[in-house]
């Protein structure tokens, strides 16, 4: 090609791609001159019909707030992405610029899984077509009857993309001292991916993207089997409800705003929460001739009651007139999936609420009661936050019974008293009368049911139905009822699920079964069972019987069921050192024996009163020998100042806990004054507002009962370097005229913590640097 050639080409280019810049500026310009022409004219037609100013700038503020908020979620979504697609060099310097770790940095005992994150990631491109079947023929069906509830029909799943994002695991735990039939471990699970569901709701097509779920999940691999592949099923689960978020897309983009878009989250973590957070798993069968009744419906290891009693010094949300307002508060209690409220106590900040509710409970380490506390709000919007508050499953499993003050975190003041009570399952039928008898008792103080036992029912196949239904199973106990999934197109459906029921009286109570056919609506036939007749059977239960439907056409109809009773049973306990819960025993009253003095009395007496300024002046004497739970001579302790009881424990949620149960032997004052004792906690060495606590007040009081609970967030390495201290402070006179002198004191060193003996008495000594309250 010669150059003039070359030339005219090259101007020819020039020439369109100078064309082409001029189109693109003047079609941007048209369009921006376009869009303000458009908005001068609706200014110029509202002040043309005299159209009020707040109907201009009510929708303007609505899109500003809307854009906000996106911004914001976006803000969130891309960091957590980030975070799941960088690698762990990247992931720890960013974590420890925020001082934010994940729980393996924290705990020693979970352990990075970064290749387990990339085998995820390589698998994760082929995991499509289970999500598919998995939204299709388990999610679907309970979000269409979920929203049947809001009148709105015909829900379907039109398209299901899960992006290139997989879920990302920063953490595993393993637990080796579970049964030898079984393999549990812990995952911190997060996703924050780039999927798109689009769905379809009565004719209308919405969907959500960027989803987020965050929790902790277990897998329990049990049974194990001697055969490949060594485990016999999984069972799946989030111990509580995760943290789920997304954005809306398409028609729902129009309800994405606080209240409306509340909702829809509420009801898509209810569907996660009934699919497979505790109570409810999600099993995977792996081996044929294996006991599916224990991977799909296992016993529940027992029963919380939890006794919400009242609260004090809440915070004032409701301002009234001269800032003297109250509130409005509720409590709302969790425990996985399941959730229960209290009535609302109007304006005041020390309601009173004597709420009783029951947790089934079948995980008992690692996981928690949540308690939130809310003041109610007539207007639309969500209701002010008061405070939270958490109790460890494990801990009121060792106890027994735990009634004590916690305090809120997430909150200015306030507290809650709360009692906790474990039940155990009980296959004897004579403790039945027993618990119905400590029910009634309780039915003084609260209106809300109790019950006396557990009702485990197995439903495992129909057969010889009509007319080819779809069919699914209904079983009412009492206000309780629970649905089998829908079988297509059989008249012998296999169900193989199973339920649980709290019963108020086995008694008087009775099982309702129906099969229903889904399409028609119709029941296929029912059946009543007397739950009485399960008193009479061995073991309380009945294994594989089939019972006979009435109403079904032909009379030929029947259903298989396995049913199994358990009566609850109370037993105070308390932790015995090695774990696990026993009978507690009521030590009787502490005799002083008159005896003479001997040489060795003499001796240990001399000793230990020559020891006594040596351990005070020197801190680690004091804990390693003051503190060690030992017998004392009487109530008054070894140094005379009376002894108090603590239970000190170190939390999973990377915070101290410090109980406070009661004091006894305090001294009278000189004049034969009773004091006014309450007790003053500091971590050290950090002797600042932040770091002290403080329970109530006594009155003219020696043996002075607490009962109250405290916390302190403190990370595991730094627990080594700090040390508690516990005094007992006697507040009294009036106002300024108060003279609070220090009774006793003890000084614990937190990095030497038992975890296996968690409550104890200590002796109080004097106190290392009085200081004026």
């Amino acid at each position: 090609m010669t150059t003039l050639a070359k030339e005219k080409v090259e101007t020819h280019d020039v020439s369109e791609d100078v064309g082409q810049a001029y189109g693109e500026w003047f079609f941007n310009y048209m369009k921006i001159f376009g869009r303000r022409l458009f908005e001068w004219f609706m200014v110029y037609m509202f002040g043309y019909y005299s159209v009020s100013f707040g109907w201009l700038m009510a929708p303007l503020l609505f899109l500003v707030l809307r854009d906000k908020r996106a911004k914001e979620k976006k803000i969130k979504f891309d960091i957590i992405r980030a975070i799941a697609n960088a690698d762990e060099k990247d992931i720890l310097q960013e974590f420890q610029r925020f001082a934010n770790l994940p729980s393996w940095v924290t705990f020693p005992d979970m352990e990075r899984v970064e290749w387990l994150n990339k085998i995820i990631r390589q698998l994760w491109p082929y995991a499509g077509h289970y999500v598919k079947d998995l939204c299709k023929y388990s999610i679907e069906p309970s979000l269409r009857t979920a929203l049947e509830e809001y009148k709105l029909s015909g829900f379907q799943f039109e398209k299901i993309i899960l992006g290139d994002t997989p879920p990302r695991f920063s953490g595993v735990k393993v637990y080796d001292d579970t049964s030898r039939h079984e393999i549990i471990m812990d995952m911190d699970v997060a996703y924050a991916g780039d999927c798109k569901f689009e769905v379809s709701v009565s004719k209308f097509k919405m969907g959500i993207k960027d989803l987020r779920i965050c929790g902790k999940m277990r897998v329990v691999m049990k049974p194990l089997v001697k055969q490949i592949p060594l485990v016999g099923g999984l069972q799946v689960f989030f111990l509580n409800n995760p943290d789920v978020d997304f954005n809306l897309i398409g028609l729902a983009d129009v309800f994405d705003m606080p209240g409306l878009s509340d909702i829809l989250r509420s009801i898509v973590t209810d569907q996660i929460g009934y699919m497979m957070v505790l109570p409810n798993r999600y099993p995977i069968q792996l081996v044929e001739d294996i006991d599916v009744v224990e991977l799909k419906c296992p016993l529940p290891a027992g029963v919380i009651r939890i006794h919400v009693i009242e609260a004090h010094n809440l915070m004032k949300k409701d301002v009234g007139i001269m800032g003297m307002g109250k509130s409005d508060p509720y409590c709302i209690l969790h425990l996985g999936a399941q959730k229960f409220q209290t009535k609302t106590i109007n304006n005041t900040i020390n309601p009173k609420w004597d709420f009783c509710c029951e947790f089934l409970t079948d995980v008992i380490r690692s996981q928690e009661i949540d308690i939130e506390v809310f003041d109610f709000d007539d207007t639309p919007g969500k209701n002010d936050f008061l405070g939270r508050a958490n109790l460890d499953v494990q801990e009121i499993w060792k106890s027994g019974e735990i009634d004590m003050w916690v305090p809120l975190s997430d909150a200015k003041s306030g507290r809650l008293h709360i009692r906790a009570t474990w039940l155990e399952l009980s296959d004897s039928a004579p403790a039945l009368d027993l618990q119905l008898e400590e029910i009634r008792a309780l039915q003084n103080t609260t209106k809300n049911p109790l019950h006396s036992a557990v009702l485990m029912v197995w439903v495992d196949s129909a057969k010889k139905l009509n007319h080819t239904p779809d069919p699914f199973v209904r079983l009412h106990v009492g206000n309780t009822k629970h649905e089998t999934t829908v079988r297509q197109r059989t008249n012998d459906p296999v169900f193989e699920e199973g339920f649980s029921f709290l019963v108020r009286n086995p008694k008087t109570q009775e099982l309702q079964v129906e099969v229903v056919d889904q399409k028609t609506n119709t029941v296929q036939g029912k059946l009543e069972l007397d739950l009485n007749m399960l008193l009479k059977e061995k073991n309380l239960e009945i294994v594989s019987e089939d019972y006979s439907l009435s109403g079904a056409s032909g009379g030929l109809a029947a259903i298989k069921l396995s049913l199994t009773l358990r009566i609850l049973k109370t037993a105070l306990k308390t932790d015995d050192g090695d774990g696990g819960p026993k009978e507690k025993d009521v030590p009787p009253p502490a005799k002083v024996e008159e005896r003479k003095p001997s040489v060795e009395t003499t001796l240990e007496e001399v000793m230990s009163s020559a020891a006594s300024p040596l351990m005070h002046m020197l801190p680690s004497a004091t804990d390693n020998s003051s503190l060690r739970h030992r017998p004392s001579v009487s109530n008054s302790g070894m140094h005379g100042l009376g002894r108090i009881e603590l239970s000190v424990k170190y939390g999973p949620r990377n915070n101290l806990v410090v109980v406070v149960h009661q004091v006894q032997g305090l001294q009278k004052e000189e004049d034969g004054e009773l004091p006014d004792p309450y007790v003053k906690l500091y971590l050290l060495p950090d002797r600042s507002k932040d770091s002290k606590r403080k329970t109530d007040v006594i009155k003219d009081e020696c043996n002075p009962k607490f009962d109250e609970r405290f916390e302190y967030a403190v990370s595991p390495n730094e627990l080594t370097h700090r040390r508690l201290e516990v005094s007992v402070i006697n507040k009294k006179g009036l106002l300024f005229l108060q003279r609070s002198s220090t009774m006793g004191q003890i000084h614990m060193d937190c990095g030497l913590l038992d975890a296996e003996k968690v409550t104890q008495w200590y002796d109080l000594a004097p106190a290392m640097d009085e200081e004026e309250e």
